[in-house]
């Protein structure tokens, strides 16, 4: 079976319990009420970094389990991939199957094949809701747009833009009250943004555009980006994300 969206998956970096975590997950992913059982792989790395990361003699092994192991599933079970963790010294690859697929679970072997040098652990359990995807898998909101900004970033690049260069960078937020944006407006004046007047959208949601002058190297679209979201989420705002010209050396 093939997922019933366009896959897109996306790749992420953070900490569990003080331990870094590497995380890809399909970003695109929706719980199907037909795909209920979560069955999750957990295999040890062979030779795993200091920090439980995948050093980078593992990364063609593991590459080409992955891809096995998910083709595997899908033909068998029509098994749903969603994400794959790293950390702490192992990878655990994260699917979604239909309830009969559980009694195939009994004998992992015969229904994966032998990955030696790589054992497979496994554990299943009823997840409707898909709980794991969408309250552990899925990035938050600061994640999420480091991931956007990583592809974002990789298209003004590659159209020659002067990364270095600062330049005016534009920003658009929208809130459920027109109170939550007037304090928006307020904190974003404050922290060196320029703002346009409040507007609402034909939705009945109170638009913001802002912008600032900004370069976009060395990771501070990340850093301009944790900056807007600590003023638009506490105050239950969502935001759109940015753009800005490119910009020729």
């Amino acid at each position: 079976m093939s997922e019933p969206w366009q896959p897109n998956f996306g790749f992420y970096m953070t900490t569990l319990d003080e331990h870094p975590a590497s995380f890809v997950v399909d970003l695109n992913a929706e719980p199907n009420e037909t795909h209920t059982l979560r069955l999750q792989l957990r295999v040890p790395l062979l030779k795993p970094r200091p920090d439980g990361l995948r050093d980078a003699s593992e990364m063609d092994p593991m590459a080409a389990l992955e891809d096995r192991v998910v083709e595997t599933l899908r033909e068998k079970t029509e098994a749903i991939y969603v994400g794959r963790l790293v950390t702490r010294g192992a990878t655990e690859f994260f699917f979604y199957l239909p309830p009969s697929a559980s009694a195939q679970l009994d004998d992992l072997e015969a229904l994966l094949g032998n990955q030696a040098p790589y054992t497979v652990e496994y554990l299943a359990a009823e997840d409707p809701d898909w709980g794991m995807y969408t309250e552990f898998l899925y990035p938050d909101p600061y994640s999420y747009q480091s991931i956007m900004n990583r592809s974002l970033l990789e298209q003004i690049e590659q159209a020659g833009d002067a990364m270095t260069v600062g330049r005016t960078v534009d920003h658009l937020a929208y809130f459920e009250s027109e109170g939550q944006a007037k304090e928006a407006k307020t904190r974003l004046d404050a922290a060196g943004f320029a703002t346009d007047e409040i507007t609402t959208t034909d939705g009945g949601e109170f638009s913001l555009q802002f912008h600032r002058e900004d370069s976009l190297a060395d990771g501070q679209a990340d850093a301009f980006v944790a900056e807007v979201l600590d003023i638009v989420l506490p105050l239950e705002g969502t935001y759109d994300g940015w753009g800005c010209s490119i910009v020729k050396a």
